[in-house]
């Protein structure tokens, strides 16, 4: 079988997670697959008479199975209905409910009124198959039937960095990660939780920032600016900064139609580097089942401060929920899950042509 991963050149966190990390994972396994991911299609397109363009060609060389990554253009929907007809199975991956992204995200303008979100959904119900990190995902996108989770997960390398609750720090550090301008209504969940957890710790704790913190402090009444790192494009980089930084991380999302659906990413990612997290009660960051659940103020408050007062506690915590991601939430758990996936596409397409399953020999795994 051999495979072809198309993406965007953007959303780095999203290439690393959905594609990069998935592909590396593979190929270190050795299963029986040739992969090979690029930055869009190679298209024929001609004028149309009202000034547009079509798509009237796609090379999809001699590729088996081609997974766009959100395909939200109506090109990307043309490229879906050509591979289809040329016999390649075409999976659509995503990652998050585009129709869902809230008002205020810097987002919503692209995905609702430019129309994005309405096209991946029309690209998912042509594909042979969609992937995604969560079932809240596939029930909005493959009401057809043809729908896989493979949930997001770390590289055993960055699970195995020096934890953060081997640290003896004389302040512990509160941290969140993210942009609050694309998140204008995330960490206002908490209410005067934070604050009434940093007043409580006042001179032992801190708050910060990792990424950009606008009006954070006006958003949730605190006391002092909280410091800011400015964020870290590159992943991996990103991902050792944030564990040698953050002792204690905080996960608050507002329960909406699209955190919902959204991956445990977060809470994921802050025991993979043994931070002691404290996290909202969204249906994934329940299912995934790592850190402290919190959803009145109260409950911000008492579990954060009990991160900065019992340092015997966040060090047991966090470390028991990072044993639990190095024994199932790594990349290397996830790899076959994805290759069967895309053997299931490969079944749909030949079933939908009435075929036979391809009788082409598998390829050795790509070096």
């Amino acid at each position: 079988m051999r495979v072809l991963v198309v993406h965007s050149a953007g959303s780095a966190g999203s290439v690393h997670y959905r594609v990069d990390e998935p592909v590396r994972a593979i190929r270190e396994s050795g299963i029986d697959v040739d992969i090979h991911t690029t930055v869009g299609l190679s298209t024929t397109v001609r004028p149309t008479a009202d000034g547009g363009s079509e798509v009237t060609d796609v090379d999809a060389g001699d590729f088996d199975v081609v997974v766009l990554q959100l395909p939200k253009t109506e090109a990307m929907l043309q490229s879906v209905r050509i591979l289809k007809d040329k016999g390649v199975a075409v999976v659509a991956e995503a990652d998050d409910l585009l129709s869902g992204v809230p008002y205020g995200h810097m987002a919503h303008g692209a995905m609702l009124r430019r129309g994005m979100a309405k096209l991946f959904l029309e690209c998912a119900r042509e594909a042979d198959l969609v992937t995604a990190s969560t079932p809240g995902l596939i029930e909005e996108y493959a009401p057809h039937g043809r729908g896989v989770v493979v949930p997001n997960a770390v590289h055993r390398s960055i699970a195995e960095l020096p934890p953060a609750y081997e640290r003896e720090p004389g302040t512990i550090t509160v941290g969140w990660t993210g942009n609050v301008f694309g998140h204008p209504y995330d960490l206002q969940e908490m209410g005067s939780g934070l604050r009434q957890a940093l007043d409580r710790t006042r001179g032992r704790s801190k708050f910060v920032v990792f990424g950009q913190k606008w009006d954070a402090a006006q958003r949730l009444g605190l006391a002092e600016e909280p410091e800011e790192i400015l964020w870290v494009k590159d992943t991996h980089g990103y991902l050792a900064l944030m564990g040698q930084v953050f002792d204690i991380g905080i996960a608050p999302l507002r329960m909406d139609r699209f955190n919902e659906c959204k991956s445990w990413l977060k809470p994921l990612e802050y025991s993979a580097r043994g931070v002691f997290c404290v996290r909202a009660r969204t249906p994934e960051y329940e299912r995934l089942g790592l850190g402290l659940p919190a959803k009145s103020p109260k409950d911000w408050a008492k579990w954060i401060a009990t991160g900065v007062e019992d340092a015997d506690r966040r060090r047991e915590l966090a470390a028991a929920a990072r044993d639990k991601v190095l024994a199932g939430h790594l990349t290397e758990h996830t790899a076959e899950r994805w290759v069967a996936a895309w053997r299931t596409a490969l079944d749909n397409s030949a079933k939908r042509r009435g075929a036979g399953r391809p009788s082409a020999g598998l390829a050795p795994a790509a070096r």
